[in-house]
C-alpha cells in the first residue's frame, strides 16, 4: 500500500483542511462536498481513503506542515470489516 504525504501549500494548511474536512464531514449534507474537497485538493489520493480519513477509520500523523498516511503495514481499508461496515453507514 502507498504512502501518501498531503502537502501544504502558501493557500492550503493541510492539518487544519483535514481536520475542518472530517468535522463536515458528520453532517450528512456536507459528505459529498468535504470528499470532493479533499480528493480535489490532493489529486493523488484515492477516493476511498479520502472518504475512510474524513470518517476516522483512517489514522495519520502529521510531520510540520504535512499530512502523513502511511498504509504500508495495514491491510486495504477495503476488506476489513469494520471499514466495509464505515463505508456503508456514511452513505446511508
Amino acid at each position: 500500500m502507498p504512502t501518501y504525504r498531503l502537502g501544504s501549500s502558501s493557500l492550503v494548511h493541510a492539518p487544519g483542511l483535514i481536520s475542518w474536512a472530517i468535522n463536515a464531514y458528520a453532517f450528512p449534507r456536507d459528505r459529498a462536498v468535504m470528499l470532493r474537497i479533499v480528493t480535489e485538493t490532493w489529486p493523488g489520493l484515492s477516493e476511498e481513503h479520502a472518504r475512510l480519513i474524513l470518517m476516522r477509520a483512517l489514522s495519520y500523523t502529521i510531520e510540520d506542515d504535512t499530512v502523513v498516511l502511511d498504509l504500508s503495514d495495514t491491510i486495504p481499508p477495503a476488506v476489513t470489516p469494520e471499514a466495509s461496515r464505515k463505508v456503508r453507514e456514511a452513505g446511508q
